[in-house]
C-alpha cells in the first residue's frame, strides 16, 4: 500500500463507499445500540427493552385504554360501562439531526498515517477495513454514542440548537415534563428519602410497593444510571455481606425479583430510577428514501473533505401510566 494519498481520489472513494454501503451506515447510524452493548453487564443493546419504530414523522404510541368492563349479565338489557374505554394519545415525533464535517488535508493525512501504522502492526486488515469505512466508522459511531447518551434520554429540542442536546426531547425531559403534567399519576411518583449507598434497599422497595401486581410481573425493568445501581449493591453488601442473588453481578436484578437493572449512561447524575415494562419507551428513526442523505465532496482550492449527513431521530413513551419512580427529592 502506497503512503501517498491523492484527496481528490480518495473524496470520490468515500462518496462511492457512502452510496454502495448506504443501506449499511444508517442501519447503524439510526438505530444505536441494536446492535452494541458490554457483554456480562447491565449496558444492553436499545432493543433489548425498548421498541425501536420507523417513523416519518408523527406517529401515535398509544391511543387506546380500556378500564375494568366485566359486569353481571342476564339483565335484559344494554348497559355500557360509563369511561371504560378511553382514547389517550401519546405520539412521538421524529426530529431531523445531521453530522456536517470538514477534513483539512493536515487530518486526513494524519489520519491516513494511523491507519497505515495500524496496518502494518497487523492490527487492521486492508481487504476488510478500507481507509474509507475506518474514517466512516468513527463518525459513525460518534453519531451513535451521541444519539445515545444526549438525545435520546437528555435532549431538550431546540431547532436554533448546535449540539446533539438540541435535536429532539429525550426521555428523561418527557418523564420529568408527565410528571409536571399528571400524566405520570402522582400515585406513581412514591415519595422516598434521598437515594444513597445506605438506604438504597428500603428506598426502592417503597417504590415497588407502589406498583400493582399486574404490573409487578409483567416485565418490569429498571433503567437507571451506574450510580443507583450501585448504590443497591453497596446497601445490600453492607446489610447481607454477599451478592448471591445475581451471581456476582452477571445477572444484575432487584433481590427478590426478576426486575432487571439497566444502566444507561445518558442517565448519568439522574438520581430516580425509571421502573416500566419491556417495550415502553421507544426509539423512532427515518431511513425512508428522501429523509436520509449522505455525500462527500472535495474542495480543491481548499484542500479539505466535506462529509455531510442527514437523518431524523426521536424518543417517545407509550403509556405514561406505566412508568413508576421516585419524586427525586
Amino acid at each position: 500500500m502506497a503512503d501517498s494519498l491523492n484527496l481528490t481520489a480518495l473524496a470520490a472513494s468515500l462518496e462511492n463507499y457512502a452510496r454502495d454501503n448506504k443501506e449499511h451506515i444508517f442501519q447503524r447510524a439510526l438505530v444505536p445500540g441494536v446492535d452494541e452493548g458490554i457483554a456480562d453487564s447491565p449496558v444492553v443493546p436499545i432493543a433489548d427493552y425498548m421498541t425501536t419504530m420507523q417513523a416519518s414523522d408523527e406517529v401515535v404510541l398509544t391511543n387506546l385504554e380500556v378500564g375494568s368492563v366485566a359486569q353481571p349479565g342476564g339483565k335484559n338489557a344494554f348497559t355500557p360501562t360509563l369511561n371504560a374505554v378511553n382514547f389517550k394519545p401519546r405520539k412521538g415525533k421524529v426530529r431531523q439531526a445531521k453530522v456536517d464535517l470538514q477534513f483539512t488535508d493536515k487530518q486526513i493525512i494524519a489520519l491516513y498515517k494511523s491507519y497505515l501504522g495500524q496496518v502494518r502492526a497487523k492490527q487492521i486488515n486492508p481487504e476488510e477495513l478500507p481507509f474509507e469505512e475506518y474514517i466512516t466508522a468513527r463518525v459513525i459511531a460518534k453519531f451513535k454514542e451521541d444519539i445515545r447518551v444526549q438525545t435520546l434520554f437528555n435532549g431538550v429540542y431546540n431547532p436554533t440548537g448546535t449540539g446533539a442536546l438540541d435535536i429532539a426531547d429525550g426521555l428523561r425531559t418527557q418523564i420529568l415534563a408527565a410528571i409536571t403534567s399528571g400524566d405520570i399519576p402522582s400515585a406513581n411518583v412514591i415519595d422516598t428519602a434521598i437515594i444513597t449507598a445506605s438506604n438504597s434497599v428500603g428506598e426502592i422497595d417503597k417504590i415497588l410497593a407502589g406498583v400493582p401486581d399486574a404490573e409487578f410481573y409483567a416485565g418490569l425493568i429498571c433503567v437507571c444510571s451506574r450510580t443507583f445501581k450501585t448504590n443497591y449493591e453497596q446497601d445490600y453488601k453492607a446489610r447481607w455481606g454477599t451478592l448471591p442473588y445475581n451471581t456476582g453481578q452477571l445477572k444484575p436484578t432487584i433481590v427478590g425479583t426478576n426486575i432487571p437493572f439497566i444502566v444507561e449512561p445518558g442517565l448519568s447524575g439522574f438520581n430516580r430510577p425509571i421502573f416500566t415494562p419491556k417495550g415502553n419507551l421507544v426509539y423512532l428513526y427515518d431511513d425512508l428514501a428522501g429523509h436520509d442523505t449522505l455525500a462527500v465532496d472535495y474542495n480543491k482550492r481548499q484542500r479539505d473533505i466535506a462529509w455531510m449527513m442527514d437523518a431524523q431521530v426521536g424518543a417517545g413513551i407509550a403509556i405514561a401510566e406505566r412508568i413508576w419512580t421516585n419524586d427525586g427529592i
